[in-house]
């Protein structure tokens, strides 16, 4: 065999990997998104993926490995969805990410409800994938308001509270499906609005006059 018939016969195999990896990862998800992590033993998770168990060894080293690549690229796809323009206004930034995010709500339930029980599991490499892709949300929107990147107290909690809230009203979203998603938006934003201006009644600083033209604009979605 040439050389380049080698490099060529090289790169053909890292190609199946990588699609064959996806497709792991894609059923992952779905396992994940219905069941808890103990619930499910490697073998079982091999059958159900349709593969041999010696294949998600090779892949992710074990079931640990297996559940940890899955979480973490259901929050890299997320955050991906979710990057806005830094040039557009506070309002429109906000507003499109939200609205990217119920999009992949929408479109990839799986990953998101394997994101989000992997955020509440006893893992705690899990749960930093989670911290860490709640964190970079928060700091994008403190960008936004307050032109700084550390948030004082109030806001910063009431800011962690509307994730937490995003999280709950998309996961029964997803139960019931009795909400428009334009209508889920508008509440998520209506909600942010009334958020802020308690913030801004515990602390007259956490919420910065520079905002005031924002709140109108999240109360009307």
């Amino acid at each position: 065999m040439t050389k380049s018939q080698l490099v060529g016969y090289d790169y053909l195999n890292k190609s199946q990997d990588t699609a064959r990896r996806t497709e792991l990862l894609a059923k992952g998800r779905e396992l994940f998104s219905h069941h808890a992590y103990d619930e499910l033993s490697i073998d079982a998770l091999a059958a159900r993926a349709g593969v041999a168990k010696g294949l998600l060894y090779y892949y992710f080293g074990s079931k640990r490995g297996y559940y940890t690549a899955v979480i973490e690229d259901a929050a890299a796809e997320l955050r991906a969805r979710t990057a806005t323009d830094a040039s557009r206004p506070p309002a429109e930034r906000l507003a499109a990410g939200l609205d990217a995010y119920l999009d992949y709500v929408e479109h990839h339930p799986e990953g998101y409800r394997a994101l989000m029980a992997g955020g509440i599991g006893s893992d705690p490499e899990v749960r930093g994938i989670v911290a860490r892709e709640r964190a970079v949300f928060v700091e994008l929107i403190v960008a936004g308001l307050t032109g700084a990147r550390r948030p004082r107290p109030a806001l910063r909690t009431t800011l962690e509270g509307w994730l937490s809230y995003i999280e709950g009203a998309c996961l029964d979203w997803l139960e019931h499906r009795d909400l428009s998603r334009r209508k889920l938006h508008a509440l998520l934003l209506a909600a942010l609005a009334g958020a802020l201006e308690a913030a801004r009644a515990i602390d007259a600083r956490a919420v910065p006059s520079a905002a005031d033209a924002l709140l109108p604009r999240l109360r009307s979605g």
